[in-house]
């Protein structure tokens, strides 16, 4: 059994198995968010899985520190409109999405509230894994500020408390995505 195939055939196999997949990483959100994740998982920068949909508002400081030894908390007293005191870290990735920082606001001894900052080039994709995790949201209308305008908060409820993220962001904004539980009473 003789199974020569054409030189044209073979160039051209061995151009699309190197070409579509470098172009896939380089010209596609979705390969340049790998790629992103993987330079910066590399460079060794701290990835955290944090499943906001099964937060509560009854985990403590300690738990935080059981469930991610590996995080370098940086933990201080510090009154903020979400509580007493306040955990941050530098993370390179949330989720798969990169990202620069996660800040856990805790008062008295309990969490209330997480702030994730991630880069602002992966809103939407943060946006579309936040619809396949959880669904729909709702959507509210908050009157700003400094203008007349209106902008768009995305809400995701979740068992214990609320998921909030603009749905568009505007260029002095920080990109943060927030969890917050339900008031208590």
């Amino acid at each position: 059994m003789n199974l020569k195939l054409n030189p044209l055939y073979k160039r051209l196999m061995a151009f699309i198995i190197v070409i579509v997949p470098i172009y896939w990483l380089v010209f596609t959100e979705d390969g340049q968010r790998r790629t992103d994740s993987v330079v910066l998982f590399l460079w060794g920068e701290d990835e955290i899985k944090f499943n906001l949909e099964a937060l509560d508002d009854r985990f403590t400081e300690n738990e935080l520190r059981e469930v991610f030894p590996d995080i370098d908390w940086k933990c201080q007293d510090t009154r903020t409109d979400f509580g007493n005191r306040i955990c941050a870290a530098k993370i390179g990735i949330y989720n798969g999405i990169p990202a620069h920082f996660i800040a856990v606001y805790f008062s008295d001894q309990w969490i209330n509230g997480v702030r994730i900052g991630y880069r602002r080039r992966y809103h939407e994709q943060l946006i579309q894994q936040l619809l396949q995790q959880m669904g729909q949201p709702a959507r509210e209308n908050t009157d700003t500020v400094q203008s007349n305008d209106a902008e768009t908060i995305l809400r995701w409820d979740t068992s214990r408390g609320n998921v909030l993220l603009k749905q568009v962001l505007k260029s002095e904004e920080e990109p943060a995505l927030l969890w917050l539980p339900y008031p208590s009473g």
